[in-house]
């Protein structure tokens, strides 16, 4: 998930740094964990055969995956048709869980993955058919971002796919704040920051649907960002049921959507010309 400790002297030093994500971070509390420990490696959580399905993965395509992470996607993929997947991680846990995911799935013929930095990618120009950043952005500062964006333009062939899914949105804390100063008692009973101790040091850069279609497009991608289906109210106090309710009820109607659901999808087109 965001850049590497291999950095260039022509590359700062990441926001958060790749210690911070230990083989701990990816077994107990990056998504998808429960399916892959429970299987050692060789379960996998929805959304990667969403995101393939999402983004048209093609049998014979080339896919990179940045922030590959535990390299469930890489899996998949393959299994889906892919004649080769590469993930590019700037973990060395992250790197060992994956290479363990690739060997649980015995695709390690057509998939690897590479210990490198998110803004300089050690991999071809036009390699890709498809590059994927799964609950990455996130974890990049606007600059690094920025930068990823880029490679991920580089990587493309001409009208190649980028696929971005980033959770939690920036308007669900806004969303939170609102209702717990609206209400009498509540900023007493609800903590003024619900976050997990870990999404405060590595949330970085927190979308909306705007901002990340902004930011895709300039780096040079024809961009549709589009709000998700999940609807996550974890942050709530248990006892609050009837301000739970207020996130699904927000997600139902087109006007107020944006004000429950919590994640968010990217699909990007890199220009035929």
């Amino acid at each position: 998930m965001a850049p590497s400790p291999l950095v260039g002297d022509e590359l700062d030093a990441p926001a958060v740094p790749a210690d911070a994500y230990d083989e701990a971070y990816y077994l107990t509390n990056c998504g998808g964990h429960e399916e892959w420990v429970a299987s050692a490696g060789a379960g996998v959580a929805g959304i990667y055969p969403g995101s393939l399905q999402r983004v048209g993965l093609r049998s014979g395509e080339v896919l990179v995956d940045i922030g590959t992470g535990r390299g469930e996607l890489l899996a998949v993929a393959v299994e889906a048709g892919a004649a080769r997947a590469i993930g590019v991680e700037y973990s060395a846990a992250a790197v060992e869980l994956a290479r363990r995911t690739i060997d649980a799935h015995g695709v390690a013929d057509r998939a690897e993955v590479l210990l490198a930095d998110a803004r300089s990618i050690p991999l071809d120009d036009g390699l890709a058919d498809v590059v994927t950043l799964l609950d990455v952005v996130e974890h990049l500062a606007p600059a690094e971002l920025a930068g990823s964006l880029a490679e991920a333009h580089r990587l493309l062939r001409p009208g190649g796919r980028l696929l971005i899914h980033t959770f939690p949105t920036s308007t669900i804390r806004k969303v939170y704040r609102l209702q717990r100063l609206a209400v009498p008692g509540r900023r007493r009973r609800w903590p003024a920051d619900p976050r997990h101790p870990l999404e405060v040091s590595m949330h970085v850069n927190e979308q909306t649907a705007r901002r990340l279609g902004r930011a895709v497009r300039a780096a040079g991608f024809e961009a549709t960002p589009e709000l998700g289906e999940w609807v996550w109210t974890d942050y709530v106090p248990a006892s609050d049921e009837r301000a739970k309710r207020l996130y699904h009820r927000l997600a139902k109607l087109p006007l107020t959507r944006r004000f429950g659901v919590s994640n968010l999808w990217c699909l990007g087109t890199k220009p035929s010309r």
